[in-house]
């Protein structure tokens, strides 16, 4: 499997269908599950989820997700949902339809906004908290990465690199990206702790310096935070994520 999707990735038809779909992007602040879609374009797997509209009626569907699951609203103008109550986790199944309303109701007093539909998200445990994100100046283009989630702010851990000669970034690269974060011990079994799955952060991190140079200056802001990274062979899984076009 992992030769044919490499061999479909150099294709000429791939990028094309690539370029073309990068066109037809709305313009403007995408929502989450439009942002993760994208990602989903350039390899990098995102927590499964259901779109649900505002008024949801059938909620048989989403017993997949699990027993509880989280609940965000839609919405592409928060971009910081947790910040106006936006952001319900581990909600019971049954629970859902008393809390479509009430955090709909919850964001349009915080923010002004109303929602424009709902996220429901399967519950993600066990993985380490990791974000990717691009920073532009007259410079040029860099790629960041950093621990995610709430403890990001707090460490304070980044690790940045210049994209060079319209190039991605190669894995060693990427690699070497993350082994000068003071975090990087978490990420390798950081006192007898299990090994993260290294290999499928780095192809993603790979995958979002593909969608940045890609997208070039049509892209104004793009971050996913958090990234899921599992123990070894596990894999990754983007939870939340930000994209702004021009």
């Amino acid at each position: 499997h992992v030769h044919e999707w490499q061999t479909t990735k150099v294709s000429t038809p791939a990028i094309k269908k690539e370029k073309q779909s990068l066109a037809n992007l709305p313009k403007g602040s995408l929502n989450e599950h439009q942002a993760k879609s994208l990602f989903a374009q350039f390899g990098i797997p995102s927590v499964r989820e259901e779109v649900l509209d505002i008024h949801p009626s059938n909620l048989d569907h989403l017993a997949k997700l699990g027993n509880a699951v989280v609940l965000k609203v839609l919405s592409g103008a928060i971009t910081h949902k947790t910040e106006v109550g936006g952001v319900a986790i581990n909600v019971p199944i049954q629970d859902l339809s008393a809390r479509f309303a009430q955090l709909a109701k919850d964001v349009q007093t915080k923010s002004g906004h109303q929602a424009e539909g709902f996220l429901v998200q399967e519950m993600v445990t066990g993985g380490v908290e990791f974000m990717m994100g691009m920073y532009k100046d007259t410079l040029g283009t860099a790629i960041l990465v950093g621990m995610g989630g709430i403890t990001a702010e707090l460490f304070k851990d980044t690790a940045m690199c210049l994209l060079h000669q319209d190039q991605p970034l190669s894995e060693s690269e990427a690699l070497s990206l993350l082994k000068e974060l003071k975090t990087w011990p978490l990420l390798d079994g950081y006192r007898g702790r299990p090994k993260c799955d290294v290999s499928a952060l780095v192809k993603a991190i790979v995958g979002f310096s593909n969608l940045v140079l890609q997208m070039g200056d049509h892209l104004v802001e793009a971050e996913i935070n958090p990234i899921f990274v599992f123990q070894e062979g596990q894999g990754v899984k983007a939870a939340d994520g930000v994209v702004i076009t021009v």
